[in-house]
C-alpha cells in the first residue's frame, strides 16, 4: 500500500500496460541502458501516471547540481554560471548545465537530467516547468529551485526571483528625478510574468508623477534577435517628437539602444539618456557608461545553490525568496537638454 492508503502497482502490471517486458520496466526504474529512448518513455509515461515512485537504487547520486538555461548568451546566464558554479564549488559540488535552445523543457531533457540523477536542479526562466518532467522529478525526489519564475510557481517547487515590479519602478523614478518627462520604454515579452511585472512597476512610478506615457512610445523588445530591440530604439527615435529617455527592460536592448541613438545621429547623453536592467557586462564598460538596475545574481545563486542542498538535508526552507534590486546610476542618464 502506498502513504495514501491506496495499492501500490506491481512491475508486472506496468509491463502489461506499456506491452513491455517486466525486465524492460526493472532496467527504466533502475536507470539502466540497453533499451530504446521509445521504449524508455513509453514505460516512464505509465509509470508516472500510476504514481510509481520507485527511487533509483542503482544510480549514485552526483555531486552536482544542473543548471537548465534556454541558451548561453549575456543576458544574465553567464553571470548565473559564474556564481552557480562558485557557490556549488564552496560546497564541494559541482555545476553541470544543460541548454535547452531557447525550446521548452521537454521531457526527454529531464530523462537526461534523472539518470545523470543530481543533487537538484536549477531552471532559469524556463518557458514553464510542465506537470510531465516536474512528475519525472518528483519521482526521483529531486529538488527544484526556479529561477526568476516567468510564472506562478507550484508549492512543491521552490523560486528564486527579484523583486521586479519594484525594480521597474525604481527606472521610472529615476529617470522622472532627473527631469524627464518625454520616456519610452523598450520592454520585454509580457508573456513573461517578469517583463510583465517591471512594465507595470515603470508605468506606476510614471502616473504617480503625473506624467504620460502615450501608446506610440512603447515598444516590445526581446534580447535576441539584436535586430528585435534595434527596430524598436529606430521606431522611437523616429517619432515626430522623440523621447529624452529610453528606458530598456533588459541591458541587451540597451546596447541596441545606443546602436539605433547613434545611427541617427544623436549624442549620448547630451542628446538622450539610455538605462537598461541586469547591470550586466558590459555595461559599465559602455561609452558612456550604463545606468541599469541591478540584479543581485551572486545572491540569487547562492541562495538557489543553498536551497538544494538544504532540502537534501532535510531541513526546512523558504519556498520562494526574493531579493530587492537598485539602481546603479551612471554616465548614459543626465537632465533633458533644454530646448
Amino acid at each position: 500500500m502506498g502513504q495514501d492508503g491506496t495499492r501500490k502497482i506491481k512491475v508486472g502490471e506496468i509491463a502489461d500496460l506499456a506491452g513491455v517486458s517486466a525486465s524492460t520496466v526493472s532496467k527504466v526504474i533502475n536507470g539502466r541502458s540497453g533499451i530504446s529512448e521509445h521504449t524508455r518513455g513509453l514505460v516512464e509515461r505509465v509509470l508516472l501516471e500510476h504514481g510509481y515512485s520507485k527511487p533509483l537504487v542503482s544510480t549514485k547520486l552526483s555531486p552536482t547540481i544542473e543548471l537548465v538555461v534556454e541558451y548561453i548568451e549575456h543576458n544574465g546566464t553567464m553571470e548565473l554560471i559564474k556564481y552557480a558554479s562558485y557557490w556549488a564549488q564552496q560546497a564541494g559540488l559541482a555545476i553541470t548545465v544543460t541548454q535547452t535552445e531557447r525550446g521548452d523543457a521537454t521531457e526527454s531533457c529531464f530523462r537526461g537530467i534523472i539518470d545523470r540523477n543530481p543533487q537538484g536542479v536549477i531552471l532559469q526562466q524556463m518557458d514553464g516547468l510542465n506537470e510531465q518532467a516536474k512528475r519525472l522529478l518528483r519521482t526521483r525526489d529531486i529538488p527544484v529551485v526556479v529561477i526568476d519564475p516567468i510564472d506562478t510557481v507550484d508549492d512543491d517547487v521552490m523560486s528564486v526571483a527579484i523583486d521586479n515590479w519594484t525594480a521597474g519602478y525604481q527606472a521610472g523614478k529615476h529617470l522622472i528625478g532627473l527631469g524627464h518627462r518625454r520616456i519610452g520604454v523598450i520592454r520585454g515579452l509580457l508573456a513573461m510574468q517578469t517583463a510583465l511585472a517591471r512594465f507595470n512597476g515603470f508605468t506606476a512610478a510614471l502616473f504617480q508623477a503625473g506624467i504620460e506615457l502615450p501608446g506610440q512610445y512603447v515598444r516590445d523588445g526581446d534580447y535576441f534577435p539584436a535586430e528585435i530591440s534595434y527596430k524598436a530604439a529606430c521606431e522611437l527615435l523616429e517619432l515626430p517628437e522623440p523621447p529624452t529617455a529610453i528606458f530598456c527592460c533588459n541591458d541587451l536592448s540597451a546596447v541596441n539602444t545606443y546602436r539605433a541613438a547613434r545611427q541617427h545621429g544623436l549624442r549620448l547623453p547630451d542628446d538622450l539618456s539610455v538605462m537598461g536592467f541586469d547591470d550586466i557586462f558590459p555595461a559599465e564598460y559602455l561609452k558612456p557608461s550604463l545606468t541599469s538596475v541591478h540584479q543581485p545574481f551572486s545572491q540569487i545563486a547562492q541562495r538557489a545553490v543553498q536551497l538544494i542542498i538544504d532540502t537534501r538535508a532535510g531541513e526546512d526552507v523558504e519556498q520562494h525568496v526574493i531579493f530587492p534590486t537598485h539602481v546603479v546610476a551612471r554616465e548614459s542618464t543626465v537632465p533633458p537638454a533644454k530646448a
